[in-house]
């Protein structure tokens, strides 16, 4: 891996324009991110990583994908099993009193996604860990395994089981919890800016069990664009050294890849992009900027002088990103 490609970035359609050749071309560019808009059906979605693979300077270009279950698919249809939410992955559970049986159900679950996503080599951003408490985009949209995190990480450890035993990473977000309802409504950190006015030990003592529990289990962890005023009332968690070296890293011992939410969301802020890439390079590894056109991340990246990862995180990164490799590799040459 080259330890300058720090950048996870998206495509607009479903095929590569000639301006996003240019961007897969980039020294930056770790990884893409691929949504709904990027998929009509199987055989678009092979031609699609062959020319990702292609068009990249890298030997394997990772592809990354949001494919939780229920409403957060991006992959459904064609061919694509209909997974379950967490929300009711975990109201099966609970009604068996989380026996072995139950939570087996759970690592089946976790085995199916795997096998979907397989053949395309594409690795998914899972699971989440956030706290069922009735916030807007986790609760609201069936997200959450449980309300409490002692639960959340029994439920979550099984579905991680599932995933390594098929040779998949695990990614926990949102670190440190998006799980909590937030004043006037403001939950939803994809549009606005939430506000989080606990303080530490209360947070330590619910939300982010489940990280500190299963964070030897998780090759990356992402942080919550989340303000918590008690805690660093300058910056949301991806960009706080408070939250990501302090309490994460020295705190809670992760040695893992630290992936940025996306930049575009309202919770990373109103400040120019380039401003937000360059803080978040501060303390994060890896930094998605999806829904960007190809041509203003082009003219990000000529603003950024990126440091290079550790030779310990470019290991990371690879691990992180293992699963499906050969099939990423398989399909550039079968489909180009």
């Amino acid at each position: 891996m080259n330890g300058t490609a720090r950048f996870i970035v998206s495509l607009e359609g479903l095929q590569i324009s000639e301006i996003e050749k240019k961007l897969l071309r980039h020294p930056y560019v770790a990884a893409v991110l691929i949504f709904s808009r990027n998929f009509s059906s199987k055989e678009q979605l092979l031609k699609l990583i062959a020319s990702i693979q292609k068009y990249s300077s890298k030997n394997d270009t990772p592809i990354f994908v949001d494919q939780e279950g229920g409403q957060i698919q991006r992959l459904s249809g064609h061919g694509f099993e209909s997974l379950p939410s967490f929300a009711s992955l975990g109201k099966a559970t609970a009604t068996q009193e989380y026996s072995l049986a139950s939570l087996d159900k759970i690592t089946a679950a976790a085995t199916t996604m795997c096998n979907d996503l397989k053949p395309y080599g594409i690795i998914n951003l899972t699971p989440v860990v956030d706290l069922n408490k009735g916030n807007k985009v986790i609760s609201g949209k069936d997200r959450s395994f449980h309300e409490n995190g002692k639960i959340v990480s029994k439920i979550a450890a099984a579905y991680i089981e599932g995933m390594l035993a098929a040779g998949h990473s695990a990614t926990l977000k949102h670190f440190p919890g998006h799980g909590n309802c937030y004043q006037d409504g403001m939950d939803d950190s994809h549009f606005c800016q939430p506000i989080d006015n606990r303080d530490l030990p209360q947070i330590m003592q619910h939300d982010i069990i489940p990280f500190k529990e299963l964070a030897s289990k998780a090759a990356a962890i992402m942080p919550s664009h989340i303000v918590f005023p008690k805690i660093d009332a300058k910056n949301p968690v991806g960009f706080s050294k408070t939250w990501l070296q302090d309490i994460l890293r020295k705190q809670l011992k992760f040695e893992g890849i630290i992936v940025s939410d996306c930049l575009s969301m309202a919770g990373a802020g109103d400040k120019p992009m380039l401003e937000k890439a360059k803080k978040a390079l501060e303390w994060a590894d890896i930094v998605i900027m999806a829904n960007v056109t190809a041509i203003d991340v082009l003219d990000i990246f000529n603003g950024i002088d990126i440091a290079p990862l550790s030779i310990k995180q470019q290991e990371n990164f690879i691990l992180w990103t293992n699963f499906g490799r050969i099939s990423r590799m398989d399909i550039a040459i079968n489909y180009n």
